[in-house]
C-alpha cells in the first residue's frame, strides 16, 4: 500500500479550506462544516495524495483499519464530502473508474468557461388547487421534462444517475422540470396523481413558465404524461422525446401484467421498508432500473428515492404509475417524436417502445445498447442518447419555427 505524504498548511478546495492540523473543513466565512469522523478521515487521506488517484482498498484500510466494512461505507463518506463541498459535478472529488478517487486542487476543479449548475425554483397551483414546485435552468430552446419516478428538484440534479444528464441538457436548452404532486418539493399532503391529474400538474408548470411552444421530454413513467399532454395540446408541443418510456403501466399490459397478488405484495414491501436506514427495499427498485450501475450510482439513487417521498406516497405513486394507460392517446400525437429505448431494459420491455413508435404517426425508434433503464454517464450509450436528444430537439429550430419556440414570460 502506498503511504500518503504529510500535508502541511491549509488546502483550498473550491471556496472551502481544509485544515489538516485541526482536522476541520471551513467555508468561505470561516464556519466549520460538520463531517462525520469517517468522512473527515477519508477527506484527509485523499488530501495527503492530492491530485493522485487513491485506490478504494487503500482508503478503506487507512480509515477503518482493523474493522471490516463494505465498499458502501466508503461510498457514503464520499457522498457526504461532495455534498459538504457542493461538488455536484464531481470536479473536486473525482471517481476513477475501477480504481478509486482523486481529490483535485481548487485551481483545477472547474473547467474554464463551464459555469456551475444554477436553477430557479418556483411554485404554481394546478387547476384542482395543488401546489407544484418547478425549476428552470440553462438558456436556449425550451424543453420541459415530465415528472417521473422519482424526482426531487434539489436532489436529482446532484445525483449520479440524473445529475449529469440534467446539467448537460441545461447547457444546451432552457430546461424546465418539476416534482409531481405528493413528492419532492411539491405539496406532499395529497394523494399521488392519476394520469389526468399528472397532466394538470404539467399544464400548470408550462403556463407558469410562460412557454408558448416547446420540446417535451418524457423519461420512464413521464412518457405517459407527455403523450397525453401532447395529444391534448398539439399547438404547444414542437417535439416529443421518450427515454425508456411506456404508454401502459405494468397492470395495463394484458397478458404481460403482473398478477394482482404479486403487485400488491410489491407495493406492501415498498410501504413497509421505504423509510428504513437500510437501503434494501429501495435497492429492489434501483436494481430493476439500473442493474449495470456502480455501487456509488446505486447508492445515489437510493438516497434520492428516500428523500423524495414518504413510504405511503411511494407505494401509492407506484400503483398510479402502473395503472396508467395513455395508449389511446398515441394516434392523436401529431408532433415529430423520438423514442429512445434499450432492448435490454429489464424494467420496461422493448415492446412498449415499439408500441409508442408504431402508434404515433411518423415516430422514430432509436435503440441504444445498455443494460440500464437509461444509460449511465460512463457508458458509450450515454453520449449516443444525449446527442440524439440534442440533435432532434435542435431540429425544431428551423427558420420558420424559431419564432414560435420561445419563452414568452417567466
Amino acid at each position: 500500500m502506498t503511504t500518503g505524504r504529510r500535508v502541511d498548511g491549509n488546502i483550498p478546495l473550491a471556496g472551502f479550506v481544509l485544515d489538516p492540523m485541526r482536522r476541520e473543513l471551513r467555508d468561505a466565512a470561516g464556519a466549520v462544516v460538520q463531517l462525520r469522523p469517517q468522512s473527515m478521515a477519508v477527506l484527509l487521506h485523499l488530501a495527503s495524495r492530492i491530485g493522485e488517484a487513491v485506490d478504494k482498498d487503500e482508503l478503506m484500510h487507512a480509515v477503518w483499519r482493523e474493522v471490516v466494512v463494505t465498499e458502501d461505507s466508503l461510498v457514503k463518506c464520499i457522498g457526504e464530502i461532495r455534498r459538504a463541498l457542493g461538488d455536484t459535478g464531481h470536479r473536486i472529488v473525482r471517481t476513477e473508474p475501477k480504481r478509486g478517487y482523486r481529490l483535485i486542487a481548487e485551481a483545477e476543479a472547474v473547467a474554464p468557461g463551464e459555469p456551475d449548475f444554477v436553477q430557479d425554483i418556483r411554485y404554481c397551483t394546478t387547476a384542482d388547487g395543488v401546489s407544484i414546485a418547478w425549476a428552470g435552468s440553462g438558456q436556449g430552446l425550451p424543453m420541459v421534462r415530465a415528472a417521473h419516478w422519482m424526482t426531487h428538484l434539489d436532489w436529482d440534479w446532484r445525483s449520479d444517475v440524473f445529475g449529469p444528464r440534467l446539467r448537460a441538457l441545461s447547457r444546451r436548452f432552457r430546461l424546465v422540470r418539476y416534482d409531481g404532486r405528493s413528492y419532492g418539493l411539491s405539496e406532499s399532503d395529497v394523494l399521488p396523481a392519476t394520469l389526468d391529474q399528472a397532466v394538470l400538474d404539467l399544464e400548470a408548470v408550462v403556463d407558469a413558465a410562460g412557454l408558448e411552444r416547446f420540446a417535451l421530454f418524457g423519461p420512464s413513467s413521464g412518457a405517459a404524461i407527455a403523450i397525453r399532454y401532447a395529444a391534448l395540446h398539439p399547438e404547444r408541443v414542437a417535439r416529443l422525446v421518450t427515454l425508456g418510456g411506456f404508454a401502459r403501466g405494468t397492470q395495463r399490459r394484458g397478458a404481460q401484467a403482473w398478477p394482482a397478488a404479486r403487485f400488491d405484495a410489491f407495493l406492501k414491501l415498498i410501504e413497509d421498508g421505504w423509510g428504513q436506514d437500510n437501503d434494501a427495499f429501495r435497492q429492489m427498485i434501483t436494481s430493476m432500473l439500473w442493474p449495470g450501475a456502480s455501487i456509488e450510482q446505486m447508492h445515489s439513487f437510493n438516497q434520492l428515492q428516500r428523500v423524495a417521498s414518504s413510504p405511503r406516497s411511494a407505494a401509492l405513486l407506484m400503483r398510479r404509475i402502473n395503472e396508467a394507460d395513455a395508449s389511446a392517446d398515441l394516434p392523436r400525437v401529431r408532433c415529430p417524436t423520438l423514442v429512445l429505448h434499450s432492448p435490454l431494459d429489464a424494467r420496461v420491455p422493448f415492446d412498449e417502445a415499439r408500441l409508442i413508435a408504431a402508434s404515433i404517426p411518423g415516430a422514430r425508434l432509436e435503440p441504444f445498447d445498455s443494460p440500464n433503464h437509461s444509460p449511465m454517464p460512463d457508458e458509450p450509450a450515454y453520449a449516443q442518447v444525449l446527442h440524439a436528444i440534442e440533435a432532434f430537439v435542435a431540429g425544431a429550430c428551423e427558420p420558420a419555427a424559431a419564432a414560435k419556440l420561445r419563452i414568452v414570460g417567466r
